[in-house]
């Protein structure tokens, strides 16, 4: 045997002796599928739970002096039960009372999410990393991105191709400062004029919405998601979230089932066909059930008629919300009946994280139940490549994110999503007008001119 032969045998017989030291979970050569079952049989009871929760994500950093870390609050509730996910950890607005000041811009953003993933993977037991989900319905919800506008000036641009470099851009600004998932497209039909979300929906027209829509999500998409360049999208909110009774957020949907499907659920069945990742419930009902407790939906629908292979969110504290529609006696019961309808991620994380155990114990789940919602989000974050790349470059978001390509892109939706509604001579204007006055109260108010889901500028 000559040296080359020795040493290729060599080199095979470490290459074994690696392989099987490392958990298969950890192999990126092998299949999502192994991997996920790998995981799962490793994972004790709390670990699986973790999972499946959601908190808010804003508290769990420290600026300090030398950087931005992990805060106190982050260590306590990662070292009870490695959480699978938080949500908007970069947001900034005057509910989070994250200032220019208090806040993060993308380069820092991009340093307190690798230092909080750093903690997953290197101080958790399994090394599981996180999925960070942030606000991106018009842009990414942080300090310093790209404000882009709403949904319903989006609409009016009726232009799918424009809408699907705005997800691309969105998700590209998002995903560089460590996010995975991005809250959006909002694909609500709207018809009831007094509800409070209309700006954030393209619309009533459930064609334009489909359209429209699902341009926004595969822009987010793209082809794959390992790619450092996109995220999963979450369409939101399933299901007939814009027809509240007497416009009321959340109040119940009074609406039959033709409708309900040629008209409300279309859209989300065309995003589901083009490959949406994530999907969140809705806060109302239908026929009296909740939608977060709607198997039929849930399941019978979205997964087994449509085929959705993704992952579903409870929308914030939609699941306690089942016991305040008296559908369940307590917040036990609605965690039982969120589970089993089929919502695998508890965006709050307080229902999951302080029940699931018990109900286990009562045997009112089952252990198949916690391990379908944990293999659903482990195989998104496989696909992610979470496992193989989970830190960003904070420099390429510092040089990248609310670029000059970017603004303009942003100009333009503007420019497309004009109409005027009415003229009577005063278009074009006279070239012999001096000044022109803007009145009312937010004349000169920059912030509220942006709509929602809008970070401090």
């Amino acid at each position: 045997m000559n040296i080359k032969s020795v040493l290729t045998t060599c080199f095979v017989i470490c290459a074994v002796h690696v392989s099987a030291q490392t958990p298969l979970y950890k192999q990126s050569s092998a299949p999502v599928e192994s991997r996920v079952k790998d995981l799962l049989g490793r994972m004790t009871v709390d670990e699986k739970i973790g999972q499946l929760c959601c908190p808010l994500g804003w508290e769990m950093y420290t600026k300090t002096s030398k950087g931005v870390v992990p805060s106190e609050l982050y260590k306590e509730r990662m070292s009870a039960a490695p959480i699978g996910s938080f949500w908007a950890v970069l947001r900034a607005d005057p509910w989070t009372q994250k200032t220019l000041e208090t806040g993060l811009n993308p380069q820092s953003g991009a340093k307190a999410l690798n230092a909080l993933q750093k903690y997953a993977i290197d101080s958790t037991r399994l090394g599981i990393p996180i999925l960070f989900a942030e606000e991106c319905p018009h842009g990414h919800m942080a300090i310093g991105t790209t404000v882009f506008p709403t949904s319903l000036a989006q609409a009016s641009t009726w232009d799918k191709e424009l809408m699907y470099k705005m997800g691309e851009t969105i998700a590209l600004e998002a995903r560089l400062q460590g996010a995975n998932i991005g809250y959006g497209p909002v694909l609500d039909i709207a018809r009831e004029p007094r509800w409070s979300r209309m700006e954030e929906t393209f619309g009533e027209d459930p064609v334009l919405t489909s359209t429209l829509g699902v341009a926004f999500m595969k822009g987010m998409q793209g082809e794959v998601q390992n790619d450092g360049k996109h995220l999963f999208s979450t369409l939101k909110h399933f299901a007939a979230y814009g027809i509240p009774e007497s416009g009321h957020n959340g109040a119940r949907a009074n609406i039959g089932m033709r409708q309900l499907f040629s008209d409300y659920l279309h859209p989300f069945k065309k995003a589901v066909e083009a490959g949406a990742g994530t999907i969140m419930t809705s806060y109302n009902s239908i026929d009296g059930v909740p939608c977060t407790a709607n198997k039929y939906l849930l399941s019978d629908i979205l997964r087994k008629e449509w085929g959705f292979n993704g992952f579903v969110y409870s929308d914030l504290s939609s699941i306690e919300g089942i016991t305040g529609a008296r559908v369940a006696q307590n917040h036990k019961e609605a965690s039982v009946l969120a589970l089993k309808a089929g919502v695998d991620m508890d965006l709050g994380g307080n229902a999951y994280g302080k029940n699931l155990r018990q109900a286990l114990k009562e045997k009112l789940i089952g252990m198949q139940d916690i391990d379908r919602a944990v293999a659903n989000i482990l195989r998104l974050k496989f696909r992610m490549g979470l496992f193989e790349n989970p830190y960003v470059s904070p420099e390429k978001a510092g040089r990248t994110v609310r670029s000059r390509a970017h603004k303009e892109l942003a100009r333009q939706v503007a420019r497309k999503g004009v109409v005027l509604l009415k003229n009577e001579g005063i278009l074009p204007l006279s070239k012999q007008l001096k000044s022109i006055a803007v009145i009312g109260p937010n004349a000169d108010n920059m912030y509220n001119q942006l709509g929602d889901y809008t970070a401090p500028q």
